[in-house]
């Protein structure tokens, strides 16, 4: 105990040493909280500049929106389909009731005929001492398509 207390009255050029401590603490706690405001104001600078892009980002996807409820307007795809892909808006004839939908099933998917199938031939394997890879072309006989009608070539 008596060790401690003589830390309080050690003296350094007439100093004592324990106020030579605070004094060091002290002044480096004033380093300290001047390097964290130093931190501090660049910190509150880039919060701005992120803040500002944000702001920025916002705006151009409110602009993005206002183009894409312009651009998807139904009249405007409507004249669309009709000039570009010849559509046009059901004529109430070809509307049908639910009753007559398996009517309309039966008479519009016929089956088509069935390809034939085409006889590709099998080569053996190999003999010891031949190679694999032949330098033939076989060539298999395509399936003739169905020619369909309204088109023109």
């Amino acid at each position: 105990m008596k060790a401690f207390l003589n830390l309080f009255e050690q003296r350094v050029r007439g100093i004592r040493l324990i106020e030579l401590i605070g004094l060091a603490l002290a002044l480096g706690m004033i380093f300290w909280v001047c390097l964290s405001k130093a931190r501090e104001g660049e910190d509150i600078k880039r919060m701005s500049r992120l803040d500002a892009e944000i702001a920025q980002e916002a705006q151009a996807v409110s602009t993005l929106k206002i183009k894409v409820a312009q651009l998807e307007r139904p009249a405007r795809l409507e004249a669309l389909a009709t000039a570009y892909l010849g559509m046009k808006p059901i004529a109430p004839a070809h509307e049908a009731h639910i009753d007559s939908l398996s009517e309309i099933s039966r008479t519009t998917s016929r089956p088509t005929r069935a390809m034939a199938a085409t006889a590709v031939p099998v080569v053996p394997a190999a003999a010891p001492g031949e190679e694999l890879i032949s330098t033939t072309v076989h060539k298999a006989a395509a399936p003739a398509l169905p020619a369909k009608q309204g088109l023109t070539q």
